[in-house]
């Protein structure tokens, strides 16, 4: 069969349009693909894969405790409450984990927020330690004496304590896990800040470095080892979904009576005295 040279270049001119409409409907995908291809992912600090020094001394590289002994005031946190099942349960869900291995999750009956740190049997020059009391003088002893101030040390504070939950920073990248406070208002604030100093000068006898910049929080576990994306990125889903029970428990924290406590290690405190109000 002849075809006319007029129906040859419609036919010509119809291929060329079909394939023009082919391509260009795969060139949005490839395209669409190589820059999916081309962006980076999102990658979190190097420093968080580093096991801070405080938590080499304070725990083996399995999770286990390490001898770390010393003294504080911390207020546990109470025991009978909704607030303090919810946190426990987050304990339980980082114990049971996929990373829970990488972990060193504290006892549920640790619990607590620390209102002023004292000194420690390690590495004392770094802590900090009491400048009326020798250096080389043994923990024990240093607890006795301190033990004693804190008998004499008289609050004149309004209790009870009252924090709220810092979620935004709770949530912000860092290593595992602390549940992140903040006083509960302008005169919270001004409150723990007087008694912070007054413990500082007139019972322990040192300020600790960063002193005045010290984030109230409640540990929970240490991380002993690096994660992976997965397990980073499931880290933050549990942390996120744990969070709305923890808040809904309670929207003001309250801590009662400050409690003078002696430890051997990271996994009990034992409450020596209650401060004097």
């Amino acid at each position: 069969m002849l075809h006319s040279p007029e129906s040859t270049h419609s036919r010509r001119q119809f291929l060329l349009c079909s394939s023009a409409f082919s391509l260009a409907g795969l060139f949005p995908l490839r395209l669409s693909a190589q820059r999916a291809g081309s962006e980076e992912p999102q990658k979190d600090d190097p420093q968080l894969e580093i096991i801070p020094k405080d938590t080499l001394l304070k725990f083996n590289p399995d999770g286990s405790p390490r001898p770390f002994a010393g003294n504080t005031v911390i207020c546990h946190l109470p025991q009978q409450s909704r607030f303090h099942d919810a946190v426990a349960a987050l304990g339980d869900a980082l114990r049971s984990s996929s990373f829970g291995t990488k972990l060193a999750v504290l006892p549920s009956d640790s619990y607590h927020a620390t209102i002023l740190g004292g000194p420690n049997d390690q590495d004392r020059r770094r802590y900090g330690w009491p400048s009326d009391i020798p250096i080389n003088t043994p923990i024990a002893e240093c607890n006795r004496i301190i033990g004693e101030r804190i008998a004499r040390f008289r609050m004149h504070t309004e209790l009870p304590l009252r924090f709220r939950l810092d979620k935004e920073k709770t949530l912000a990248p860092q290593r595992p896990c602390g549940l992140q406070l903040v006083p509960a208002d302008a005169n919270e604030k001004l409150k723990l800040r007087t008694l912070r100093d007054r413990m500082a000068t007139e019972v322990f006898r040192y300020r600790a470095p960063g002193h005045d910049t010290f984030g109230f929080h409640i540990s929970l576990a240490y991380q002993m080892r690096g994660f992976t994306a997965g397990e980073r990125q499931h880290y933050q889903d549990l942390l996120a979904q744990n969070l709305t029970m923890i808040d809904a428990a309670t929207s003001i924290i309250e801590l009662g009576v400050p409690e003078f406590s002696t430890f051997v290690d990271m996994y009990r405190f034992e409450v020596q005295t209650l401060l004097c109000t």
